[in-house]
């Protein structure tokens, strides 16, 4: 039951000062502050990547295939038709899980943002990549960079990237674990645009390309190397004193 007590009158103030101390030990106790220091350095980090490996212009992640091909075949831009895919795979997600939670509503501002960030990331990675080694070194160094910024988005715990929450929402209708509903996922999205591009243009390579399949082949490798490398940035929800929390 909720109670109005007016922030004028002592009870009111004492109400308001025990709700903000509840808030700050919550924080506290969960590492709140740090883990979404790191949660949002892992975004501005992977838009970096994703970045890098469009410009390098020799076939995207399989995860980010999908709105490759949209922003070639409509006038959106590759931020904006990752934005519009995003919100997509919530929908579905919200249509399998008949739940429309927090952590769900707060992956729409989130669709939006990321957008944002791999225009604004791309715009300023303003080059031309001419000729196949220079596309894989720079394609390589992008999923590099991209895999740097996934690990620190899983470590912090906080929020799944959409097309991530939608394949262990489908994962867990077929009692999949999360690496083969991702596997799964990831060859489904490739070949529907594959299939899309060869009916709008005749050409089933136009963002299909040896570029995905070094993405999908190392990105997991190289999540598996940063783990061990930084492992700080597994940033627990509890702070050691109580056994652990829950956000």
């Amino acid at each position: 039951m909720l109670i109005y007590c007016p922030l004028g009158t002592p009870t009111g103030i004492r109400g308001a000062l025990i709700l903000c101390q509840d808030v700050h030990a919550l924080v506290i106790k969960n590492n709140l502050v740090k883990r979404t220091f790191i949660y949002t350095a892992g975004i501005f980090v992977m838009a970096f990547g994703i970045a890098m490996t469009v410009r390098a212009d020799i076939g995207v992640a399989p995860g980010g295939v999908l709105a490759f091909a949209a922003s070639k075949l409509s006038p959106l831009s590759i931020g904006q038709s990752t934005s519009v895919f995003h919100i997509i795979f919530m929908l579905a997600q919200l249509a399998i899980t008949r739940n429309p939670t927090r952590t769900l509503l707060f992956q729409f501002p989130l669709a939006y943002a990321f957008g944002f960030l791999i225009d604004l990331f791309y715009g300023l990675l303003n080059i031309t990549i001419s000729g196949m080694l220079p596309g894989v070194i720079l394609l390589t160094a992008g999923m590099a960079v991209l895999s740097a910024g996934l690990r620190a988005i899983v470590g912090a715990d906080i929020l799944l990237m959409p097309p991530d929450a939608l394949a262990l929402a489908v994962g867990n209708i077929f009692g999949w674990p999360m690496s083969k509903s991702k596997l799964a996922f990831d060859i489904a999205m490739t070949a529907l645009a594959a299939v899309l591009t060869l009916i709008i243009v005749n050409d089933a390579f136009l963002v299909v390309g040896i570029g995905t399949v070094i993405c999908a082949a190392a990105t997991g490798p190289a999540i598996s190397f940063y783990t061990k490398l930084m492992p700080f940035l597994d940033v627990p929800k509890g702070n050691g004193h109580d056994g652990g929390g829950q956000s």
